[in-house]
């Protein structure tokens, strides 16, 4: 069978293996098909979804709060500082050790104490799933445990 078409008028045609088909509703079904991937294009953009990403490090949002949990300062000489929980299994890197370096210098690096503050979320885990209980902590108080005085 021979496939081809001829045309009668601006509006219809004949092809060979179809009845007959009208050139207005081709064309539009070919608009609507156009309008709608555009329509769905435009919504992927304009929801914003893929615009928000989470904040975190020392600037993003708080995502618990530590009430004297005991565990391990360690500092350098850089102002460097972090703490090592004993009761979560956590790893906190300090925020604002400089604001507090006159407390965190009262103890020796690798001395057992209790810590309070607030903690976030340190951005490993955008780099890293083996990060996951990597945080910053925003230090408000530092103490001896009741046991140690």
């Amino acid at each position: 069978m021979i496939q081809g078409c001829l045309c009668f008028s601006d509006s219809f045609y004949f092809c060979s293996g179809y009845s007959g088909i009208n050139l207005f509703q081709y064309k539009m079904k070919k608009k609507i098909r156009a309008f709608l991937v555009i329509a769905v294009i435009a919504l992927l953009f304009s929801s914003g979804a893929c615009n928000k990403e989470k904040k975190c490090g020392c600037d993003g949002e708080i995502k618990f709060d530590l009430t004297e949990v005991p565990g391990t300062i360690f500092y350098e000489d850089t102002k460097f500082t972090y703490f090592i929980s004993d009761g979560i299994y956590s790893y906190f890197t300090l925020c604002n050790a400089e604001e507090m370096w006159d407390k965190i210098k009262k103890f020796k690096s690798g001395e057992h104490v209790l810590v309070s503050g607030a903690a976030g979320d340190d951005c490993m885990k955008q780099v890293s799933a083996y990060a996951y209980n990597n945080y910053v902590l925003h230090l408000t108080e530092i103490k001896l445990p009741p046991f140690k005085k």
